[in-house]
Order: structure tokens, then C-alpha cells, then sequence
């Protein structure tokens, strides 16, 4: 289709479609989105786009963190000074690594973070408007799924990560994951080889896939040794510190607490050993903690924290490297990936007594 023939449908100049492509500040947005919507609806490259026809590539690649929380009208990080990459354990590393291998192989990277569903008509622009050769997507949740699932079925190149691979079966494409099955079942065996029996789970948030794998991995395990999992010993968190403090909460001042606790990542163990504390206990003497993640802090808690290793930067440069390795290939790929989960020991597990 050319720009003349999206311009008699849409009954517009031919300008104006050129100035909503580029972004020119004098357009309407109602005008905006029905540009936007007919270029989608027709499958239109936009004639900015013109070297990417001609076979010359922008040589430029997105990372996108998707953090949408359905149950907030405005998302937190927009209303307070808390940010979502710095010093971030699980986004931070991901961006620093996708960064530093896209200019390794001679790409630059665009950062782009969606905070609302409203957000993804930005990323579905970033793509329509040709900035971008391929995109790194982070953290998906099911809702979002569609987007990505839309952009793959219009040849646009995509890799995922923390998104669940048996998607790959129809929607063919790059997905690169911790193991997060199999590091959850190495967690919580550790801790039956201790003796614990009785013990409790604070999850990540439950739409993410690593809170998936980690939960059924927890279950599994206890399960094979006969322990059955009720409600009580389960608490839904949502990987942040504040989730983990009322979760070691809950569990601590329940009338039969457990006597370890398998916190889903390490900041939310931050906030588990301040609750802790806080009820005149003590790691491990009183209660068992192990984490997730082997975050850059884990090593300086006190105690030290036992923890499963995962190394995101890993994961985040081997999905840039087969991302980009399809870009130059003009070729999606169909590839999946598991990183080893390993168990690191220190001191915040204790040996039950016979």
C-alpha cells in the first residue's frame, strides 16, 4: 500500500499522515490514533521507513520492561522518587547487559518501560514507525501476551524473556529463561536435607512467569515427599521488599509458624529479615530463610543469605546476541533457552536438631 492510498481511505492529506509518522506536535491525537490504527489494520510501512525497505537496517535495538499493575490507576513509580531500573536486582543487570553486547556487536539500544496497557500503544509505535530492527521484551504477563504474539505474526523480531516458552509452538520466536522450576526444587530440598518439614513460601507476583515456575516448583518438591501444601503455607507476594515484610509477617505470628521460609527473590527477603527482626527473632536460630536470585546485596545481609544463583546478565546477553544474530540474518529464529539455577550456601539456613 502506498501513502497515497492509506491517505483516500483515511480521507487525509498525504502531510498529515507523513507529520503523525514523525511525530510532529501539531497533530490531534484523535487524528494520531486513527493513523495509527489504519497503519496497523493495512499492515502499512510508513514511508519514513523508506532505507529499511531498501534493505538498510537502523542498527538499532529496544529493551522493554513491562511493570503494568492492574490494580493502580496511576503507577507508583510516576507519583514517588522510587525508580524502576537503579539499583533495581532483577531490571537493572537486564539493561546493563542487553546495553553493553548491542554495542559489543555494533547496535545501539533504546530503553523504554511500560507502566500501564495504555503504555503499550508506545511500543506498538516504536515497531510501526521503523526506529527499531528488533526488540528485547521483559517480564511479560499474560495480558500483554497478544501485543508481542501481533508483532511476531507481522515479521517484526522479537526475543522474550520471562515469558513462557510453550508459546514458541505457535508464535515463533527468541525465549531465553532462568531456570526457575528446577532452582525452586534445589531451594526447598536444601531445606528438607536440613530437616525442615514445615515450611512456608512468599511468591513473586503471581501474573509473572518466575513466580509460576518457582511456586510449582515448591509444591512439586514437597509434594514428592509426602508433604502435603495447604493455603497456610502459602503468601502471595510480588517480588518488592514491602511484599516480603508481610509475608514473613503472616507467617511469624500465625499460632503453628513454619521453620524456614522460601522467599521468591532477595529484595523480598529484605523485607522479611526487617520483620523478623522486628518480632525479637532471629536468622536462622529462629526461622530458616532462603532466597532467590543471588542478587548484589545477598552476600552483605546479616546473616548472609543462602540463595539460588541466577545470573541475568547471562540471560539478557544471550537474548541480544540471538536477537541481533536474526536482525543480520533477516531471519526470526525459533530458539529456547534454560540458565542453570544453582544453589549458593551461607549462613541463613540452620540444621534442624533431631
Amino acid at each position: 500500500m502506498r501513502s497515497e492510498d492509506l491517505a483516500k481511505i483515511l480521507g487525509l492529506s498525504r502531510s498529515t499522515i507523513s507529520r503523525v509518522i514523525n511525530n510532529y506536535p501539531d497533530i490531534p491525537q484523535v487524528t494520531r490514533d486513527k493513523v495509527w490504527k489504519a497503519i496497523e489494520e493495512y499492515n502499512y510501512a510508513p514511508n519514513a521507513s523508506a532505507r529499511k525497505l531498501a534493505g538498510v537496517k537502523n542498527k538499532m535495538i529496544a529493551i522493554i520492561l513491562l511493570d503494568i499493575k492492574d490494580n493502580e490507576d496511576l503507577h507508583h513509580i510516576k507519583t514517588t522518587d522510587h525508580t524502576l531500573i537503579h539499583e533495581n536486582p532483577f531490571f537493572s543487570p537486564i539493561v546493563t547487559a542487553v546495553i553493553d553486547q548491542a554495542n559489543k556487536m555494533d547496535y545501539y539500544a533504546l530503553v523504554s518501560i511500560v507502566y500501564s496497557k495504555n503504555d503499550l500503544k508506545k511500543v506498538r509505535n516504536i515497531f510501526h514507525q521503523k526506529l527499531i530492527d528488533g526488540a528485547v521484551f521483559v517480564g511479560t504477563q499474560e495480558a500483554e501476551n497478544d501485543l508481542i504474539f501481533d508483532l511476531i505474526a507481522q515479521k517484526h523480531l522479537v526475543a522474550m524473556i520471562d515469558t513462557s516458552e510453550v508459546n514458541n509452538a505457535n508464535h515463533n520466536a527468541i525465549y531465553i529463561n532462568a531456570d526457575n522450576y528446577e532452582g525452586s526444587v534445589k531451594a526447598v530440598s536444601y531445606l528438607l536435607e536440613l530437616g525442615h518439614t514445615s515450611v512456608g513460601i512468599i511468591t513473586g507476583n503471581l501474573n509473572k512467569l518466575s513466580a509460576i515456575e518457582r511456586l510449582v516448583g515448591f509444591k512439586s518438591t514437597l509434594k514428592k515427599q509426602g508433604i502435603d501444601v495447604t493455603e497456610h503455607m502459602i503468601y502471595e507476594g510480588d517480588f518488592t521488599e514491602a511484599s516480603g515484610y508481610e509475608g514473613a509477617k503472616h507467617f511469624l505470628t500465625a499460632s503453628n509458624p513454619p521453620t524456614a521460609i522460601f522467599v521468591s527473590n532477595d529484595t523480598m527477603v529484605v523485607g522479611a529479615y526487617k520483620a523478623i527482626s522486628e518480632l525479637g527473632l532471629r536468622v536462622p536460630q529462629d526461622i530458616s530463610i532462603i532466597g532467590f536470585d543471588n542478587s548484589f546485596f545477598s552476600p552483605y545481609l546479616n546473616p548472609p543469605l543462602t540463595t539460588i544463583d541466577i545470573s541475568f546478565s547471562g540471560i539478557a546477553k544471550r537474548a541480544t546476541t540471538l536477537l541481533i544474530e536474526s536482525i543480520e540474518q533477516e531471519q526470526q529464529r525459533g530458539i529456547v533457552e534454560k540458565a542453570n539455577a544453582t544453589l549458593v550456601e551461607r549462613e541463613s539456613c540452620q540444621r534442624l536438631k533431631k
